[in-house]
């Protein structure tokens, strides 16, 4: 019977232990070694000083390739000075999906598939090498203004996100403990009922 109510407990106490996951970024150098990019990054060094650039990509996607072999091998070395490229892999990484929907939905945008770049409140969904300048632009603007808009940041601090967060994790915890509780009771009345 011992054996049993300490199953019970832990069956119990496991939804608040397994469902308390974030979004898990990866930096540059993480991501070129990932997609198998060769690199010299021994200019770029990653600062607080420094605005930070979003990469929400897919491992294997061709356009987000691309990008980071741009950013690796030309924008760090034309503007590395102002940015950090903080990626999120969303293919593969449920968290980090739901993550770019929620920064595409904040800023009015429709996150339709990868490379979803955001530079500040500014989008870029999709890449082609038509977009560098702009971009460079885009960067040194934030780099240059006294808001450093910062969408991530702004989403951990904005009330109204964090309660729509907090709402969706607080009903996935109940379903969650409902379901425990209802295998415990049945585990625990078998027992009952075998003795």
């Amino acid at each position: 019977m011992k054996k049993i109510m300490a199953i019970l407990l832990v069956l119990l106490l496991m939804p608040t232990i397994v469902f308390a996951k974030e979004p898990e970024s990866m930096s540059l150098e993480d991501a070129l070694k990932e997609e198998e990019i060769e690199y010299d990054l021994g200019d770029y060094q990653e600062s607080d000083q420094k605005v930070n650039v979003y990469l929400f990509r897919g491992k294997g996607c061709s356009h987000c390739y691309e990008f980071l072999e741009y950013v690796s091998k030309d924008l760090i070395k034309e503007s590395g000075e102002y940015f950090n490229l903080v990626t999120y892999e969303v293919w593969n990484n449920e968290d980090n999906k739901e993550l770019m929907d929620k920064v595409a939905e904040y800023l009015g945008e429709e996150a339709g598939g990868v490379p979803f770049i955001v530079i500040g409140d500014k989008v870029f969904a999709g890449y082609a090498e038509s977009m560098n300048d702009e971009m460079k632009e885009a960067i040194k603007k934030l780099y240059d203004s006294e808001d450093r808009y910062d969408v991530i940041k702004k989403l951990e601090t904005d009330p109204s996100v964090k309660d729509k967060k907090k709402s969706k994790n607080d009903s996935t915890m109940t379903v969650v403990f409902i379901l425990f509780a209802s295998v415990a009771l049945v585990v625990l009345i078998v027992k009952i009922i075998k003795k």
